[in-house]
């Protein structure tokens, strides 16, 4: 399936009821419906708060000038601890496996939400999230939830991995290529060229500079940037 041929979010849909099944083809189509809860603004204002320091010759705390997030602020700990144990007792803690509330979850839940979902998960069942959907589902099912999971994470780790995919081996996928550099460029861009760097030991733009060539190549490394 490749999202850059469906003009709608039908179109991907459809493509998805036909190329896919099981349980697969639910996290796909759960996902593709845009169910996911958006962040609340405010909350969001609410939840920035500065960072202090004591000034020792006028015993006051002044603002650093940087910002931190109060997560107690942000996300819903009493809800996440609730779907922490939901996901337990829909995997580890029954005979069989309840997909539909893995997938109700992983696809309807806010980010912030999530990643206070997974922390509470490992406080519960003293492993992550991960180690349970490798020992509860198999296959292409197994590899979508373990992207979901990776991708609300560490966004940028998620894409410093499928940039690695894009030009690694034989062939460049240039459509994946353009896709995450352009989508990605005035977002988290900094963050993914050094989580890029950690994986491969060389520079995103290091990488481009030898997998792809021409004003194609200039362009890619004009938008990503040398350092």
């Amino acid at each position: 399936i490749n999202p850059d041929d469906c003009a709608t979010d039908k179109d991907l849909e459809c493509n998805i009821e036909d190329d896919t099944s099981g349980d697969l083809k639910r996290i796909l189509i759960s996902s593709a419906q845009g169910g996911r809860a958006e962040l609340d603004p405010e909350k969001l204002d609410e939840a920035v708060v500065p960072v202090m320091f004591h000034d020792e010759e006028t015993d006051e705390d002044k603002p650093t000038g940087s910002f931190t997030i109060d997560m107690e602020k942000l996300v819903d700990m009493k809800r996440a601890k609730q779907d922490a144990n939901n996901l337990f007792e829909a995997g580890e803690d029954c005979f069989g496996t309840d997909e539909d509330t893995f997938i109700r979850i992983f696809a309807c839940r806010e980010t912030y939400q999530l990643r206070a979902i997974y922390g509470e998960y490992v406080k519960l069942t003293q492993r992550d999230v991960e180690n349970t959907i490798d020992r509860e589902f198999s296959s292409d099912s197994e590899k979508a939830l373990l992207t979901l999971v990776m991708s609300i994470k560490c966004r940028p780790k998620y894409f410093a991995e499928r940039l690695t995919w894009t030009m690694k081996g034989l062939g460049t996928k240039d459509s994946d290529l353009i896709r995450i550099i352009v989508s990605r460029a005035e977002i988290d861009m900094v963050q993914i060229k050094e989580t890029f760097l950690a994986q491969n030991k060389k520079t995103l733009w290091k990488w481009i500079e030898e997998d792809c060539s021409g004003d194609y190549r200039e362009m890619l490394q004009r938008i990503v940037g040398r350092d």
